[in-house]
């Protein structure tokens, strides 16, 4: 007797629950006293994941429907090789556990827009986008509410296995255990709000106009994380922020517009005006922010303690970081690592062998086993092979990227694309100073590929044609014109 087949499971098909899934558990990763249990769930849902890679890239052949496939394979395999170069070690496991993160990120995210070819498939895409960015905004404002009262109600550090609660150094750290990861977290919400901010695509979604009260909400829950982040103290989200702003302000002035010398030298001033006094006012509004929170909590402690003796002054929250130094360290990690490429250029050492070959070439001086810098970290762990590769698909990307959003016609009012790009653009210069880009299983480096999928969306609608799939190639609008013009000389020659 012949045994029915069972159909699969919708969900454990439906690439759009694994993302959203993965990337909101990776966030629960970050928050103490349920991060262990998170982190158990996101081991299910990484193997998860590395099926879903197999059973819709792999066996249905569909690698080579993502556009610049080619870079991304050969990244890989740099770094399979580098960690076959490098033998067996206590490291192996660690660098392995990267290679096998690649494909998630680069096609399970970023492929994503392989997903939307058709008008069918890019609603389901854009209506994940809608639903994410609602449970970020949630989620978020839930959390900062619990951390500020945590905050005003405890006011002092909790000291928990991968770090501290509340208060780090003088940072808020809140239900956090890092204030950076907090920080990079609440602006990533704010950014969803911007998105959900965007009538446009919100009526194409659910096909109702946003309302007033629906702004309002999205309105407290993005003044809420950027009350937090001022309380973090993070200058590296700081810049982020400042650069998404000057990005977007960018796409707004220049973008989708005839432009000339004049009208960009005028603008451009006006620009590098509005630079200076975002700026100022970014830094600004959390030296207010870091003042009125140290004020309030401190006036708390004094009342509660108004027949005790107050014997330590010192233990009040002041909010100042008490690292002074702008670079926090990050100066003397950059030149650690050029000691380790100096030994290993061409394939590097592995994610795994950083604080291994780190300190043998730094006096066992290495205290961290990563550089604060994203590209500085591809190159001590791929060499300038794997760096070659990758940036070679950053540039593809990049160009075409930049090519739809100064030259698509008309300007793009009120849609994501221009915010998309923002972020991305922002979250480049973010990885200069920040544990991003690829070595690193974590809600940053997710996010930052999931969005990289989504703007690729974008770039197929606004392109207004079906856009050749390249694996390497970069300049598909450059050899469009080529064509023309030798379409042009034929007919010319036809003519005469």
């Amino acid at each position: 007797m012949e045994h029915d087949k069972v159909r699969p499971s919708p969900i454990r098909d439906n690439t759009s629950v694994f993302r959203i899934a993965f990337v909101i558990d990776l966030i629960l990763c970050q928050i103490g006293y349920i991060s262990v249990p998170a982190i158990v769930c996101a081991v299910f849902i990484f193997i998860w994941g590395v099926s879903l890679f197999v059973r819709k890239y792999i066996l249905d052949f569909n690698i080579k429907k993502v556009h610049y496939y080619g870079w991304l394979v050969l990244f890989m395999a740099t770094n399979l090789l580098t960690v076959i170069i490098r033998g067996y070690d206590d490291g192996i496991w660690e660098s392995m556990g990267m290679i096998l993160n690649m494909p998630i990120i680069f096609f399970m995210y970023y492929g994503l827009h392989s997903e939307a070819s058709s008008e069918e498939g890019r609603k389901r895409v854009f209506k994940e986008l809608y639903i994410l960015c609602n449970i970020m905004m949630w989620l978020s404002l839930v959390i900062n509410i619990l951390s500020l009262m945590t905050l005003y109600y405890v006011g002092r550090s909790i000291t928990y296995y991968f770090g501290y609660l509340v208060i780090y150094e003088n940072r808020f750290t809140g239900l956090y255990y890092n204030p950076n990861l907090m920080a990079f977290t609440s602006f990533c919400a704010t950014f969803c709000c911007h998105i959900l901010w965007q009538g446009s695509f919100v009526e194409k979604v659910t096909g109702k106009a946003v309302t007033v009260k629906r702004r309002i909400i999205i309105l407290i829950s993005a003044l809420s994380n950027l009350a937090v982040i001022c309380l973090t103290d993070s200058n590296a989200t700081a810049l982020i922020i400042v650069c998404y702003t000057i990005t977007y302000l960018c796409y707004r002035i220049f973008g989708g517009r005839t432009v000339r010398i004049g009208y960009i030298l005028k603008r451009a001033a006006a620009l590098l005006f509005t630079l200076v006094l975002i700026t100022a006012g970014i830094f600004g509004a959390r030296y207010l922010v870091q003042t009125g929170a140290t004020q309030t909590i401190n006036n708390q402690e004094d009342s509660g303690n108004a027949f005790e003796d107050n014997e330590d002054e010192l233990n009040k929250i002041t909010f100042e970081h008490l690292n002074k130094n702008l670079d926090s360290g990050r100066i003397k990690l950059f030149k650690q690592g050029v000691n380790v490429i100096k030994h290993h250029p061409i394939f590097g050492v592995g994610k795994g062998n950083i604080t291994k070959y780190g300190n043998r070439y730094n006096n066992n001086k290495m205290k961290y086993s990563d550089f604060h810098n994203g590209y500085l970290t591809i190159i001590v762990c791929s060499g300038f092979v794997g760096f070659i590769l990758f940036m070679g698909f950053a540039i593809c990307l990049g160009w075409r990227m930049a090519n739809v959003l100064f030259r698509v016609k008309p300007v793009i009012k009120s849609d994501i694309f221009p915010c998309l790009s923002s972020f991305i653009a922002a979250y480049c210069v973010y990885s200069f100073f920040e544990k991003t880009l690829v070595f690193e299983i974590t809600f940053m480096i997710s996010f930052f590929w999931l969005i990289l999928g989504y703007a690729a969306v974008c770039m197929g609608i606004y392109e207004g044609e079906k856009e050749k799939l390249y694996a390497f190639s970069s300049l598909s609008l450059l050899k469009k014109k080529r064509r023309e013009k030798s379409k042009n000389h034929r007919k010319g020659e036809k003519q005469l």
